[in-house]
């Protein structure tokens, strides 16, 4: 053989480690804004994440038929996923083709509050009328009260909702989507409001700094836990302090995507 093709075949032999290397000790991690076309696949991700929520098996207890249950609760998510997505496409954020997906948001706005999307969709009637716009607008009243108590006046970010597909638990994506945020956060010095259920859900938030600022029973007959949590910024000093007219600007977020703002309301 002959010098010329073993030059040539070391060097293959180099890029194919190379590439090994890096497949094997670097997992590639994309984390990128939701796409239109991907809002079905999101939404799914969502749903088999909260499949067994207990918040959401509350506010849809009028559906006994779990394939029913699981299409409206698609239908929930992909109403939320949009509703992110017209404030700031990066609100709505997935992580290497939707195996985790992590919407968030400004803190003051209530924007991703299920009361607020269930109303625009149109949904009371498919989840049972009365029954659950009564759930729902309990658990907002909770969640707005609480936030309000908690947060009083102080700019902040919200972390809404994040799943992650069940066969990639425990992988760091969740994780990885959450650091993001909190990234985020300790760039404009702002601290990250919660909204957890139940103690499994509590222990994960506790690892990445949140604290338990105040608790409440889901309601009388369901003896579930919420916890209302905050995560304080990493202290940066060259952080410049921000004011509520530029925090956007300061978070420099991407715009909203093009679609939302027509889809909304359908």
């Amino acid at each position: 053989m002959s010098s010329r093709k073993l030059e040539v075949i070391k060097n293959q032999e180099k890029r194919l480690s190379r590439r090994l290397t890096v497949d094997t000790q670097e997992p590639y991690v994309s984390i990128r804004p939701i796409i239109k076309k991907a809002d079905k696949e999101a939404a799914y991700t969502l749903s088999e994440a909260y499949a067994d929520n207990i918040l959401l098996n509350w506010i849809t207890g009028a559906i006994k038929d779990k394939e029913k249950k699981f299409d409206m609760y698609q239908d929930i998510f992909k109403a939320l996923i949009r509703t992110a997505a017209s404030e700031s496409r990066e609100f709505a954020i997935q992580l290497n083709g939707c195996k985790g997906v992590l919407l968030w948001s400004e803190g003051h706005s209530d924007i991703l509050s299920v009361g607020n999307v269930m109303s625009k969709k149109r949904l009371w009637g498919s989840l049972g009328g009365l029954a659950t716009m009564r759930a729902t607008l309990i658990h907002h009243r909770h969640l707005s009260k609480m936030k309000k108590r908690i947060m009083a006046k102080r700019d902040h970010l919200s972390v809404n909702f994040i799943g992650v597909l069940p066969a990639e638990r425990k992988h760091g994506v969740g994780s990885h989507l959450l650091k993001y945020v909190l990234r985020k956060a300790d760039q404009v010095q702002l601290p990250v409001f919660a909204e957890v259920w139940g103690n499994t859900c509590l222990g994960w938030f506790q690892k990445f700094g949140f604290e338990v600022q105040a608790e409440k029973n889901l309601s009388d007959k369901e003896k579930v836990c919420i916890y209302y949590v905050v995560r304080e910024p990493e202290f940066n000093p060259e952080t410049p302090s921000t004011t509520p007219t530029d925090l956007m600007a300061a978070l420099k977020l991407e715009p909203p995507r093009e679609d939302s703002f027509a889809s909304i309301q359908d």
